[in-house]
């Protein structure tokens, strides 16, 4: 059982060089399609080419982290993930909020507006999407804002986080039409920090490399990926997100790479362990999935946003860390995640008090919000209202309603999906303090439960 103290924040700037060094490069990310209620499908009949690959990277250098196995999955120069066609949409592997209703990423930008309002009109703005996929959620986030002519004359520029030319030629081809400055860069290292910057991260960290540390009695060790000489994984179901580990459970499939525990610990593995005060006195058995990718990437948006600005990361996970919930998704479908490496979505729930550790310097951060909550507060009834009375027919007015049910459903997107706000200044609507306080009552109770419970002696 964890224990979260997340208002203990690690000096960051000696962490995050650290952790650089033990991250792999970002990777761009891609969204869920509630996931929770996909069923696991079969593995595919023979190995494929990234598949083969990863093999011989097993064969020649050993076992590899669950990291590395997802960047090579990912963002593989040819056999990578998003390195190939269009990947979204019903006709995808997954579908986002974005691309379920134009109002998610009008509201979206309505609140982007109202931070420049309140900090002043900021006569240098840029827009900074991180993991902009086809470019839908910055397309609603315009045309929303360009009515506004001073905001509209304050940008500067649209600077996208993205490593994947094809996406990048979609975006282009969809946001040309705004006559605004567009520009790309492969790390967010590169985005420039002479503007008010506005950056939106939605559905951006869920994909980023993770390392999968399991507390044995001799202390941590990593879970690594190697190679099975039988037919047979042993592994958990994709959709078990405990952080203690049960017996493992089997699953036929022809891919040889199986997950294996690493013998000893690694200098990497102890910088890990110590980025987090929540991490240090887990008991055995404890499975911990940690991105170092995500720690440096947060710390950078802190940076930016502190030297004026603001951001907000819309994604799923939750104020705590988890054990098991890395998964792959194909054609809106859990597929067994060695099942044809590259041609799924590779997806891991995010530590949302991870990322708020990260930070350059306490009180950026505001929230969790549910996505519902945030929608609802920022006004998508009545911009649902809107539509429909615009729409040309009962059929398009159906579509409407549907769509934005979907998006604040309380079973469904509108709890999953959690938002958080960064900010340099006073707490911003509608993160108001009682809700603000939602993410620390949260983490009271889990550590309240934590402290009650039996642990096991080291």
């Amino acid at each position: 059982m964890q224990v979260l103290r997340t208002h203990f924040r690690p000096r960051p700037t000696s962490i995050s060089r650290t952790l650089r060094q033990a991250s792999r490069t970002a990777v761009e990310p891609k969204p869920w399609l509630l996931r929770h209620n996909s069923q696991l499908s079969g593995a595919a009949a023979t190995p494929n080419k990234l598949a083969k690959i990863i093999e011989d990277t097993i064969r020649s250098t050993g076992p590899i982290p669950v990291s590395q196995y997802i960047q090579l999955c990912l963002s593989h120069p040819t056999e990578g993930y998003y390195m190939k066609g269009d990947i979204f949409g019903t006709k995808g592997d997954f579908i986002t909020s974005p691309e379920i209703s134009q109002a998610f990423g009008e509201l979206v930008g309505i609140w982007l507006l109202s931070r420049w309002l309140e900090d002043g009109k900021p006569s240098k703005v840029q827009l900074v999407e991180l993991g902009p996929g086809r470019g839908t959620l910055m397309d609603d986030i315009l045309r929303a804002t360009r009515g506004f002519k001073e905001f509209a004359s304050s940008l500067t520029s649209v600077t996208f986080v993205e490593t994947s030319e094809q996406l990048r030629k979609k975006q282009k081809e969809k946001l040309d039409k705004y006559g605004v400055p567009l520009n790309w860069h492969d790390r967010i290292d590169d985005v420039p920090q002479d503007a008010y910057s506005l950056v939106v991260a939605h559905e951006f960290f869920d994909a980023l490399p993770i390392h999968v540390l399991q507390k044995t009695e001799r202390g941590f060790r990593e879970v690594l990926i190697g190679l099975d000489s039988t037919t047979l994984i042993k592994n958990r179901s994709p959709l078990d997100i405990d952080t203690t580990l049960a017996s493992p459970t089997l699953q036929r499939t022809s891919s040889r790479l199986n997950f294996t525990l690493s013998a000893e610990s690694s200098p990497v593995t102890s910088v890990l362990i110590a980025s987090s005060p929540r991490f240090a006195n887990l008991p055995t058995g404890s499975r911990i999935e940690v991105s170092p990718a995500s720690f440096k990437i947060a710390h950078q948006v802190g940076s930016l946003v502190e030297k004026g600005g603001a951001a907000l990361i819309v994604d799923y996970g939750g104020p705590r860390f988890f054990g098991n919930s890395f998964r792959a998704f194909r054609k809106h479908k859990v597929v067994e995640v060695f099942d044809e490496p590259g041609s799924s979505d590779l997806t891991a729930n995010v530590d949302f008090a991870y990322l708020k550790e990260a930070m350059s310097q306490p009180g950026l951060c505001h929230g969790l919000l549910s996505q519902r909550d945030f929608l609802l507060k920022m006004g998508i009834e009545v911009r649902c209202n809107a539509l429909m009375r615009a729409a040309v027919d009962d059929e398009r007015r159906k579509d409407i309603e549907h769509s934005v049910k979907r998006l604040v459903d309380p079973l469904g997107m509108g709890t999953q999906y959690q938002v958080m706000a960064v900010t340099p200044k006073e707490k911003p609507y509608p993160f108001l303090e009682a809700m603000d306080n939602g993410m620390e009552r949260r983490e009271a109770v889990a550590e309240k439960s934590a402290d009650s419970a039996p642990t096991k002696k080291d």
